[in-house]
């Protein structure tokens, strides 16, 4: 089994083409690669990779309909009022945030670069 077949089984089905998938694939292939300081990405990462392209697919989902997953911006007691609010971020944002959630796992696999 591949990181697209692992993907893939764990998309919502009709939410993104297998194109679409691909190219989320291969930018967290690409983010992989620059953050471990490799040309490769170790079968060991296989895993991870797949579970990186889906935090990926969900949070730039969750920014396509900010309104559906809006939080409480705050909440007042008396009289009742609760004012909600949502966040934008940029593609890269998202990127490094999913990112940042892996650190621990990749710097495992993480070369030095001289």
């Amino acid at each position: 089994m591949n990181v697209f077949d692992i993907v893939k089984s764990k998309v919502q089905p009709d939410t993104f083409t297998d194109d679409e998938l691909i190219l989320k694939i291969e930018e967290v292939a690409q983010t992989i690669k620059t953050y471990c300081n490799r040309s490769d990405i170790p079968d060991d990462l296989k895993f991870v990779h797949a579970n990186m392209t889906i935090n990926l697919i969900g949070d730039e989902i969750k920014s396509m309909n900010p309104s559906d997953f809006a939080v409480a911006k705050s909440v007042k007691e008396g009289d009742v009022a609760v004012e909600f609010g949502t966040s934008t971020t940029t593609s890269e944002q998202v990127t490094m945030r999913v990112l940042t959630n892996y650190t621990s796992q990749l710097n495992k696999f993480r070369k030095l670069r001289w």
